[in-house]
């Protein structure tokens, strides 16, 4: 009977559990990530993709002297 008893609490010990973990991590998420990511989001742009309306979407190529003298260094 104790047997019983045991694996029943072990079942129900891990649905509890798990329930738990899962609790515990959506609440670390929405207080400590999501702050901090809403305003990285839509404040920060990385790739330089947002549209700008007073500058163009073409970036300016910086080239160097081009001569035999820097094409035999490379290699």
């Amino acid at each position: 009977m104790l047997k019983d008893l045991w694996r029943e609490w072990l079942r129900v010990s891990k649905h509890i559990g798990s329930f738990n973990a899962r609790a515990l991590i959506t609440l670390i998420y929405f207080t400590l990530l999501a702050p901090f990511g809403m305003p990285m989001r839509f404040l920060a742009d990385p790739m330089g993709v947002k549209k700008h309306p007073q500058r163009s979407a073409w970036h300016e190529r910086v080239t160097h002297d081009l001569d035999l003298e820097t094409a035999r260094r490379q290699g």
